[in-house]
């Protein structure tokens, strides 16, 4: 059986919508609960009336998470964004059929954005060069790794996440370290609400990343600060707007962050081989136009 998590803050325009595909997804016994995260919107209202239960929670991604996982009693939890717009595909339902046909605790919802100049800066600026740094075991998870949509075994979700922007990296490094076996289903193309973070978001992916990398031994404290001025380099990458919207001007900043030189700290997992022309953006990039280009913080 599946809980369907849908945490949502001020997504009145949109919640129905995933609501409506996890209730068409969803098998006997299986639970759709959505997570009011402090909205002063109608969000609660809606969600109800498109048939899920709701659950009031704090503001915050992770903490929202956290409030669901606390209640749910199903052996998958099976997360949902709650801004949504359109798919190809019922979300829920793939990966819902992902998880119970396969073995992995972990399935990963990659899929491809409706606008094909979206970037995902925060993933390819912060995640993708610390994660090969310090997690490496994480391995590939798809072009969007730092995706909304997954379904996790509720046996393997045993440590509180991050209350904050952070909690898909933190899934993606803890579950693999503690030995879960992932699977990529693709999801077709989805289109969702943007909203610009500023690099919030970037920073807190981060954030996470460089805490879990302290705590698992992989970075010492006392090089804890070199690190912290490298990801606060690559927010402020992200977050300025140039004076065209930060079209032709975004994917030159984004480059210039992913070839930033990485502090050399004796603590440190040396990183795999990268190449110096963002090559290994696989997947991302090849589809940009530097003329059409809208920055998704994830």
């Amino acid at each position: 059986m599946f809980t369907f998590v849908i945490p949502a803050h001020n997504e009145e325009a949109t919640v129905a919508a995933i609501v409506g595909q996890a209730r068409a997804a969803a098998g006997p016994g299986d639970r759709i609960l959505v997570v009011d995260s402090a909205s002063t919107d109608a969000t609660a209202r809606r969600a109800a009336a498109a048939g899920a239960e709701v659950l009031s929670g704090p503001k915050g991604k992770g903490a929202a998470m956290n409030a669901a996982i606390d209640v749910a009693r199903t052996e998958w939890v099976c997360f949902l964004d709650a801004d949504l717009v359109s798919s190809e595909l019922n979300v829920a339902a793939e990966l819902r059929a992902a998880a119970a046909s396969g073995t992995a605790g972990h399935v990963v919802g990659d899929y491809e954005y409706d606008h094909p100049g979206t970037i995902l800066s925060s993933t390819f600026t912060v995640y993708e060069p610390l994660t090969e740094r310090f997690f490496p075991e994480t391995g590939f998870m798809g072009a969007n790794a730092l995706t909304g949509y997954r379904a996790v075994r509720r046996s393997l979700l045993t440590e509180p996440l991050p209350a904050d922007f952070g909690v898909e990296s933190f899934l993606n490094i803890t579950l693999a370290l503690a030995g879960a076996r992932v699977q990529v289903r693709h999801l077709g193309v989805i289109g969702s609400r943007f909203r610009p973070t500023g690099g919030t978001m970037a920073r807190e992916i981060g954030t996470a990343i460089l805490d879990l990398a302290e705590a698992h031994g992989r970075l010492d404290s006392g090089e804890r600060g070199a690190w912290e001025a490298w990801l606060e380099e690559g927010v402020a990458a992200i977050a300025p707007q140039a004076a065209d919207g930060g079209r032709s001007a975004t994917l030159a900043r984004l480059f210039a962050a992913v070839r930033r030189p990485m502090p050399s700290t004796p603590a440190a997992r040396q990183p795999r081989e990268r190449t110096t022309d963002g090559r290994h953006i696989t997947g991302v990039l090849a589809r940009t136009c530097p003329h059409s280009i809208r920055v998704h913080g994830g």
